[in-house]
């Protein structure tokens, strides 16, 4: 919907909107002029009102609750008939999808949990954690629920609202189909997350040096904060794996001085297998990873267990790390110029191109083809000093 303002006619303030098809027209000010500032404020904030009640549901099409002097000049009959007509569109309007979201979302979950594997169900308890804290608690409060989601979270990337937007939007689609709403509020919705520019692709190939590598490495461990993610940080930056697929990893898939790579994260939070390119590829643990697997594995750690969980158990979410960990371990290193997380893979891969290592061999160890990594993954050269003739 277009955004409602006053409009100059002969002199004369006007209101026009179009509605759910119908068009409507009216002096907010009775006999306002457009050149009052006065009036033509009153006329702003009545515009105002107008487009939040069209938004939000409480639209009142007889526009007597906009008309400050709506029932002046009218028989009493007409008057309160109009009146009584208003408050019953108002609180039929109210009455529509009154339900409470957190109890409907939680029904959805539980609709949902014989066909959700046990990980997934890590972003729906979130969003239940979320509804609980939210002030605004109604199916219908929709814009003002998508405008708190927004305004609580942290961070630069809006992924995480996204998801949290589609699973709310499942959830009312279902109320829907089952009777307990009359519309699903949030289906159009999306608009309201802010779009974030991503100026740091994660295609983007610029690494970290050797000696910056070992600095993030470092500092993951000395951070009293996030030296549980730098097991992640160091294994990331040795095997050039993709991060969807080192947390994927179980330790059956770690044998004989071999880790297997045949499953990946994805971005709902469920296993999948296959990784990005092939159905599965195999290194060989070197000391530096044979020193990772070591300060990870725990004699509770069984076959099925998963060699780098969130602290809380399920899986790290990546988006999270990325936002805060991340951020915050490469903020401590004010000379080292920020690069996204997924440069951990593009430096492993470009340092193995330096050191000499046949461009066929890495791209058996990190999954690519030997011509993406002679293309792309050499990396800035400008240290490197041309042969002579």
């Amino acid at each position: 919907m277009r955004k409602i303002t006053p409009l100059n006619r002969d002199g004369y303030i006007v209101l026009r909107f179009t509605f759910e098809g119908r068009r409507f027209s009216f002096n907010p000010v009775t006999g306002g002029k457009y050149d009052d500032k006065s009036a033509l404020d009153t006329a702003e904030k009545v515009a105002y009102r107008i487009q939040q009640d069209c938004d939000n549901g409480y639209f009142d099409p007889t526009l007597t609750k906009y008309k400050p002097n709506a029932l002046q000049g009218r028989s009493k009959e007409s008057a309160l008939r109009d009146a009584k007509e208003a408050r019953e569109i108002e609180a039929a309007r109210l009455a529509v999808n009154s339900v409470n979201l957190l109890q409907l979302f939680e029904e959805f979950t539980q609709f949902k949990k014989k066909t959700l594997a046990s990980n997934s169900m890590i972003d729906y308890n979130r969003i239940q954690n979320k509804l609980v804290k939210c002030p605004h608690k109604l199916a219908r409060d929709a814009v003002n629920v998508m405008h708190w989601l927004v305004n609580d979270h942290q961070g630069t990337s809006t992924s995480s609202i996204e998801k949290q937007w589609k699973l709310i939007n499942a959830c009312c689609k279902w109320g829907v189909s089952i009777g307990r709403l009359q519309s699903n509020t949030f289906r159009d919705l999306r608009n309201l997350i802010p779009s974030t520019k991503n100026t740091r692709s994660q295609d983007e190939i610029k690494p970290f040096t050797d000696n910056e590598r070992k600095q993030v490495i470092q500092a993951f461990y000395a951070s009293d904060h996030y030296k549980y993610y730098a097991p992640l940080v160091e294994f990331l930056f040795s095997t050039g794996c993709r991060p969807e697929e080192a947390l994927a990893l179980q330790w059956k898939h770690v044998k004989q001085g071999h880790i297997t790579f045949c499953q990946k994260l994805t971005v709902n939070g469920e296993i999948e297998a296959g990784t990005k390119t092939q159905k599965k590829r195999s290194i060989t643990v070197n000391d530096r990873i044979q020193s990772v697997l070591a300060t990870i594995k725990t004699e509770k750690c069984s076959s099925d267990s998963y060699l780098f969980p969130a602290k809380k158990g399920g899986f790290i979410d990546w988006h999270n790390f990325a936002n805060r960990a991340w951020k915050s371990v490469l903020d401590t290193l004010p000379d080292i110029e920020y690069r996204n997380p997924y440069q951990m893979r593009h430096t492993a891969i470009t340092l193995m191109v330096r050191s000499g290592v046949d461009s066929v061999v890495i791209a058996r160890w990190v999954g690519n083809s030997p011509n993406m990594i002679s293309q792309k993954y050499l990396g800035d050269v400008s240290d490197i000093m041309m042969p002579g003739s």
